[in-house]
């Protein structure tokens, strides 16, 4: 421990130098980081997680993880931010539409705003959506604009899915419909065909076809209900606004708040570097000075150099 020690001694104002110049650039990063970055953030409330969000695990079917409704909607965000047409629609909604058309690689620049779009949850019902930006107007126009594409995005989605259910449920309904005609037809035949009083045989017949008329009836009237239901269940829990409630709206922020991880980030990763700097200049010349005392120690012991005497003077002792 004492040659490294020394070393540092030794080379303490090289060390000096490279640590206030990495640890110095690093941090001098991170203040800027801290003092330009501000953040603005939305807070959403969502109801609980219908049945069908209960996923099989796919090695054990025995086994289910239940998905709450927070870490559903946060990875539906997620995905819809990971595709440059949603992340397109969310900048032409906000000042920075200009930069967006100006930029020479659009999705690069798209890259950089997903980068900064960050969604977390909370909680089981609670998760929250935020930007940062180096202007603190920029943040509340993005988050608000993400927030609205995504409903416009899940409306038209609702859309579909009612469109693709209520042709079904319609198709459905045609046939039931007309089976319950037939069933009514035979029912109008046989009772037209058979005059009262009817024996035996003949009642149990028209009790069969009153009860499939009874059946195909029930029938319609259930496709009824269920074409109804997909219909206007959608726009009444739209309405309701209860589905994705913003609890709390994101706001301009007069001061800086969003760089806090970066700047500890590039704070931190200075200060290793320039440790990890100085520990191995005085490892090397630790090593480097070791190694040149062992070789020249016992030179000096073993034997002496011989001096190299002139032409002329050797001539002279010869003489």
């Amino acid at each position: 421990m004492r040659p490294y020690l020394s070393t540092a001694r030794r080379y303490r104002w090289l060390l000096a130098a490279i640590l206030t110049l990495v640890c110095g650039a690093g941090i001098a990063a991170a203040f800027v980081e801290y003092t330009t970055t501000y953040e603005s953030e939305a807070t959403i409330w969502v109801l609980r997680a219908p049945a069908e969000l209960i996923q099989r695990n796919p090695s054990d079917p025995t086994i289910t993880s239940v998905q709450t409704v927070a870490v559903q909607q946060a990875e539906l965000l997620e995905q819809l931010l990971r595709t440059k047409s949603f992340l397109r629609d969310v900048v032409q909604r906000t000042s920075l539409s200009g930069e967006l058309a100006a930029a020479t690689d659009e999705a690069k620049y798209l890259e950089q705003i997903r980068k900064r779009t960050r969604v977390e949850v909370l909680g089981t019902n609670l998760l929250m959506v935020s930007f940062a930006a180096r202007d603190p107007r920029t943040p509340p126009e993005l988050v608000n604009a993400v927030l609205a594409v995504r409903d416009e995005r899940v409306t038209q989605a609702r859309v579909a899915d009612t469109a693709v259910v209520g042709a079904l449920y319609q198709k459905d309904f045609e046939i039931a419909q007309g089976q319950a005609l037939e069933a009514q037809r035979r029912l109008e035949e046989f009772d037209a065909s058979h005059r009262s009083p009817l024996n035996t045989v003949d009642e149990h017949v028209q009790a069969q076809l009153r009860l499939a008329l009874d059946f195909a009836q029930v029938r319609v009237s259930d496709l009824l209900g269920r074409i109804d239901q997909a219909r206007l269940a959608p726009e009444i829990l739209e309405m309701s606004g209860m589905e994705f409630q913003v609890v709390d709206q994101p706001r301009e922020e007069s001061s800086p708040s969003g760089g806090t991880r970066s700047a500890v980030a590039l704070a931190s990763v200075a200060l290793v570097a320039g440790a990890a700097l100085a520990a191995l200049l005085i490892l090397l010349a630790t090593h480097i000075s070791g190694t040149a005392g062992v070789r020249l120690s016992p030179a000096g012991q073993i034997a002496a150099v011989p001096r190299v005497v002139g032409g002329e003077a050797a001539a002279d002792r010869a003489g």
